[in-house]
């Protein structure tokens, strides 16, 4: 759930993925079975314990419980919108029956699923990255896409701004503007060094 580049999408995936994995643990736990448990199933047949159904109970009572609260955190994670999985992937079969978009775009959609360079393309970009480069072609759908993929899946750029500004701006450089200095610790975009120097002038000796 952290790291740069993540979107929405793909988080909401990520999280319905987890609380089905809890379903599934609750199952195997409620049939006594630990199995999904690697190193408690190792312990278990070890030490051959004799109360394994109270310590079921106790990880089902558990299990339960952050399933609970994840669902009441998130009440519509389980009710994927199917109508975004072109976004993630235009070139999956028949991904326009459930797009949702209008006819004029569902066509731009079946012709942009239909370029086997554009397919070629999407496999060694990032969706975000494709996106942005079919802009030209596909002005709409990209616009769509973008508006989906930008908003901020999580905070975890907010969270490693403290600890980058705090090593930027100490009691030496109290008074120094830090916003430039903070985007480029927090960004993974590599900052074209040829370009910015290009646009200073070099100081000359007198």
């Amino acid at each position: 759930m952290q790291g740069f580049r993540t979107d929405e999408l793909s988080l909401n995936s990520k999280m319905c993925a987890f609380i089905k994995k809890l379903e599934f643990w609750l199952k195997k736990v409620q049939r006594n079975s630990v199995s999904v448990f690697p190193t408690l199933d190792k312990f278990a047949d070890d030490s051959e314990i004799d109360n394994l159904n109270t310590i079921c109970d106790c990880i089902r009572e558990h299990l339960t419980k952050l399933r609970d609260e994840l669902v009441s955190y998130f009440p519509s994670i389980m009710n994927q919108d199917r109508t975004q999985d072109w976004i993630q992937n235009p070139f999956v079969e028949d991904v326009t029956s459930s797009s949702g978009l209008s006819d004029k775009l569902t066509e731009n959609l079946i012709e942009l699923a239909s370029d086997r360079a554009l397919e070629l393309k999407f496999q060694n970009v990032t969706v975000s990255q494709f996106w942005l480069e079919v802009k030209g072609e596909y002005k709409e759908l990209s616009e769509i896409a973008m508006s989906a993929l930008l908003p901020f899946g999580s905070t975890y750029l907010c969270e490693v701004s403290f600890p980058a500004m705090s090593l930027i701006k100490t009691k030496h450089r109290n008074r120094l503007s830090v916003q430039n200095d903070l985007i480029i610790a927090v960004s993974d975009i590599e900052p074209r060094f040829d370009n910015i120097l290009a646009k200073k002038q070099p100081q000359v000796s007198h």
